[in-house]
């Protein structure tokens, strides 16, 4: 049994390793495997219908293909192979594929790429003929995972010490060149797919539709047959998040020339995509050393990038430049510093002073290289070269494009800006000015209050190529309104000259929202990156030859079949270097138990990297989490899937409101044969309450912006501990506001000199704004812990009084200070709500600025009783009447009543007592003055209308 199991690992890796005569190879992407099915005798036997039906599947697999000998199938019989989930297909008949444009069909074959890790084939047949063969499968590729294709050229790489990466990796997604002509150019540069699964770049050589790339990728007219070539394959923007539309071109190609020599290939598509791809040309003038180029590629098959930059050996300007321009012989070496990897086998080498190809790329080392000079391949490809071939830079018209701008803008909780620079290309000098203009044309931000177009319009003059740029103001605010996104489109007047708006015409971008409410703020629980203390951590393991969990760094991880490099810090790592199927189990455990009783939701965070071999073996890696002290284990979030280094977070809300949670790592092979797992950085976190500010903050006030409608949430600028919620209902332009805790404590204060029952609490708070008002309309909720709350309680009973957070007003004194006490602009009553095991007091205020006190009405009132030594008013606050008391029985000579705006809104004269008596029911609440007007003096006293 082991035997046979190590003959298996090492079919499957001889495919890796394979080199080619020449000392060059192409990427390969999938597992081959021997397989022998025959259809014959099915397909003699059966007389109609689906004579013959196998599905194919490979757990985790990328793709699927099949190679097919003798196919041989009578008219109107056909092979359909589909992916039942996707319900893509191709159908084969007759003497089996279809090549070339005078539609030749061959019978041996790789069929078409089915993306996915099931594939159903079925044998269908309409006629009653038994004089036709059918067909064998003698192979299956098993495409790999984006990730295992990155461990696949690293270890290609290290196993021939070569590096094309030199030192940085400096390449870009093509799309951040949108707009250039050198993101022109690389439009005719596609990925190849050869055979079962060998990946390397190509690219339009002329305007007939013939494609360039290596001997070494494509040498010979099978692999030109079975080669599928994809264009467009990229992704929309810089930030590589979302997959651009590709388009699969051809699946086969006419075999016209190679040379191993020189290492080049020219083919001929069926179709040609030039109209939509555009082309490249060869110069015929030998490029030398110190000129400026840039390398469009599919390094490891991925999506385009472009080496453009470098930073080895570059120019004055930073940019990639030749280091050696191969001045021998045919096949002596071009070289540069440019980054490549497998997979970019076939990229065209272009200087960037005239965009014409240079040398074709066949080679890694730092530095990297190529044997096909271009003056050379045009020699070598004589007649054979397609029209457009040699010195036709293919130039471009005076497009003006706008450049992707496709970072994240993170945005910031406070009263200021960030302004982002948006350039506009034009890709040569226009005839006659060119002008541009901006505007917004969508996107879910609100244009002059989350952003602004500082300016709309820039002008390209004539016979100048010099890039434009507009600034775009985006304001940082305290709103709590998820991620925003802005569309902004260009509009072009040529004046009557040769400029053209090009394809790239609208910016789209993301203003990133940074803020969170009180009841979704996160906690790290627990932090460990496996540098320093490990006693956190307990290692179990049923191997018996000492196969489990250890630490330490790439080098002593990485073995043969397990690649633990690009991460150059300690880990925690499991392996089987000898593939000899002694390992059971591994577990890693967080020595401490969890208490996620207060939290609402938990997370696992780490970075991993794990490889197996597509589930042949079973290997497995798990996050476990246990709540009877390890007794059993639950999988949380599945198996983890087959990566490279990659951060990955695992979701634990199943254990909220849970305590002695035990969390680990489990990684099985069930007896078999496993590669290897490595865990770094982890972390626990949970999502909950915030934390309430209990302390004087003076020194760390939270400034924010409040200048529409809206809620914002106001934390501690220190600690993130919030203190209050405000929310502005009138779209009042408040400005920039600050808050700040004045004072703290879990008893009661004495107010503003009353009796000793005249107890507000000990908490209080500040606010400031820039603008303020007197006829605003905000709510604001004020966090307490119960301690505040409850101490303030037994301050008034032990003072004598009854009263409860039930009987709880808010006082918001002037704005003189943040100890200010006269004269209160708003006493309203408190809504007492809950926040977690704690507190929360929300009110109705005419404005924000002042100071916030908090105890009974009658305490908080107790000043306004005070103001006069000749009467007093009452109720107040007041529903409908209002009744006014003189203390020597004297009636004044007239009454009046003014608003916060100083307006007087009700007057009249006193004749008799009765006219003491007010009805108020009329007045809108809020708070009003109420004079009292005599020979002998004024008196005012303030009274609150609820």
């Amino acid at each position: 049994m082991k035997l046979k199991l190590l003959f298996t690992c090492l079919i499957a890796f001889s495919v890796h390793l394979a080199i080619s005569q020449n000392g060059q190879k192409r990427l390969q992407i999938a597992d081959e495997f021997a397989i022998n099915i025959s259809v014959t005798k099915d397909y003699i036997k059966k007389s109609s219908g689906k004579v013959f039906s196998k599905t194919f599947t490979n757990k985790g697999s990328a793709y699927i293909k099949l190679h097919i000998t003798d196919f041989d199938l009578a008219k109107g019989d056909f092979l359909k192979i589909y992916n039942p989930t996707t319900k893509e297909e191709y159908i084969y008949s007759e003497k089996g594929k279809i090549v070339g444009a005078n539609q030749e069909m061959i019978s041996e074959f790789w069929t078409g790429t089915l993306w996915g890790d099931t594939i159903v084939l079925q044998l269908f047949k309409t006629s009653n003929t038994s004089s036709n063969y059918g067909f064998n499968i003698d192979r299956v590729a098993y495409g790999h995972t984006p990730e295992k294709i990155n461990a696949a050229f690293e270890k290609l790489d290290n196993a021939l010490y070569q590096q094309s990466i030199c030192s940085a990796d400096d390449k870009e997604a093509i799309v951040c060149y949108d707009g250039t002509e050198m993101g022109r150019k690389a439009e005719a540069v596609c990925r190849l797919l050869i055979g079962g699964g060998g990946l390397c770049t190509g690219w339009l050589l002329g305007c007939d539709g013939s494609v360039m790339t290596n001997n070494h990728c494509i040498g010979s007219a099978a692999d030109a047959n079975n080669t599928d070539f994809l264009f467009n394959f990229q992704y929309n923007s810089c930030t590589g998040t979302v997959d651009e539309a590709s388009d699969l071109v051809a699946t086969s190609a006419a075999f016209v020339q190679t040379d191993a020599t020189l290492d080049f290939t020219l083919v001929t598509l069926p179709v040609n995509p030039v109209p939509t791809y555009g082309y490249l040309s060869l110069s015929s003038v030998p490029v030398t050393t110190g000129e400026r180029i840039y390398i469009p590629q599919h390094p490891g098959g991925r999506r385009k990038e472009i080496a453009v930059v470098s930073d080895v050996d570059p120019d004055p300007n930073g940019f990639a430049r030749i280091s050696s321009a191969g001045t021998g012989a045919p096949g002596s070496r071009v070289e540069y510093q440019a980054d490549t990897e497998g997979g970019s086998s076939g990229s065209p080498v272009i200087r960037f002073a005239d965009h014409l190809v240079v040398a074709i790329h066949n080679t890694g080392g730092c530095d990297n290289g190529s044997y096909g000079r271009s003056d050379q391949l045009i020699a070598a490809i004589g007649a054979n070269m397609p029209n457009c071939g040699v010195d036709d830079n293919n130039p471009d018209a005076p497009y003006v494009n706008a450049v992707s701008y496709s970072q994240p803008i993170n945005e910031s909780t406070d009263c200021s800006f960030q302004d982002i620079t948006l350039e506009i290309r034009i890709a040569q000098p226009a005839s006659q000015n060119a002008d541009v203009t901006l505007s917004v044309t969508g996107g879910t931000a609100t244009n002059n209050e989350d952003f602004e177009l500082l300016s709309n319009a820039v002008t390209f003059l004539a016979n100048d190529g010099t890039n434009q740029n507009v600034t775009l103001r985006v304001y940082n605010d305290s709103f709590v309104e998820g991620n925003e996104t802005i569309e902004i489109s260009l509009a072009l007047n040529a004046n009557g000259g040769d400029a053209q708006l090009g394809t790239q015409s609208t910016y789209n971008l993301t203003i990133i929202d940074d803020d969170y409410t009180p009841n979704n703020t996160t906690f790290t629980l627990f932090s460990n990156d496996f540098e320093g203390d490990l006693s956190a951590f307990t290692v179990t393991s049923g191997a018996a030859t000492g196969d489990d969990f250890a630490i330490g760094n790439a080098t002593t991880a990485s073995s043969q079949y397990f690649d633990a490099s690009g991460n150059a810090t300690n880990f925690v790592y499991v392996n089987d270097d000898n593939c000899n199927c002694d390992m059971s189990s591994e577990r890693i455990a967080i020595t401490s138990t969890f208490d996620f009783t207060n939290y609402i939701g938990a997370s696992l965070n780490f970075d991993y990297n794990y490889e197996d071999d597509n589930g042949t073996y079973n290997n497995d890696l798990f996050v476990q989490a246990s709540t009877d002290n390890g007794a059993t284990w639950t999988t949380v979030g599945g198996e983890l899937p087959v990566t490279g280094w990659t951060s990955h977070a695992v979701d634990l809300s199943a254990y909220a409101g849970q305590n002695n949670v035990l969390i680990s790592f489990f990684y099985t092979d069930t007896t078999n044969w496993g590669y290897g797992a490595a865990i770094d950085n982890l972390s626990v976190t949970a999502q909950g309450n915030a934390n309430i500010q209990t302390t004087v903050n003076t020194g760390n006030s939270t400034t924010t912006s409040l200048t529409n409608s809206g809620t914002i949430h106001l934390f501690d600028a220190v600690s993130g501990h919030v203190m209050s919620t405000l929310s502005n209902n009138s779209g009042f332009d408040y400005g920039c506001v600050t808050t700040t805790l004045t004072r703290a404590g879990t008893s009661a204060q004495i107010y503003n000199g009353g009796s000793a029952q005249s107890l507000v609490m000990d908490k209080s708070f500040y606010i400031v704004s820039d603008n303020a008002t007197t006829s605003g309309n905000n709510t604001i909720t004020f966090y307490f812990t119960e301690a505040e709350i409850a101490g303030w309680e037994t301050a008034v009973a032990n003072a004598g009084g009854t009263e409860t957070r039930a009987d709880l007003f808010a006082i918001r004194d002037s704005n003189s200070g943040p100890q200010s006490i006269l004269p209160a602009v708003d006493i309203v009553p408190l809504t007492v709500g809950a926040f977690g095991n704690h507190v929360t007091l929300t009110g109705d205020f005419t404005g924000i600025q002042g100071a916030y006190q908090f105890g009974t009405q009658n305490t908080l009132s107790v000043e306004e009783n005070e103001l006069s030594q000749n009467f007093n008013v009452f109720p107040n606050p007041v529903k409908d009447e209002l009744f006014i008391r003189t203390e020597n029985g004297k009636l004044p000579t007239q009454l009046y009543i003014t608003n916060m705006l100083g307006q007087r809104i009700f007057s009249k004269s006193i004749n008799s007592k009765n006219d003491l008596n007010l009805n108020v029911s009329g007045l809108s609440n809020g708070m009003y003055f109420l004079s009292l007007k005599s020979n002998q003096s004024n008196q005012t006293i303030k009274f609150l209308k609820k």
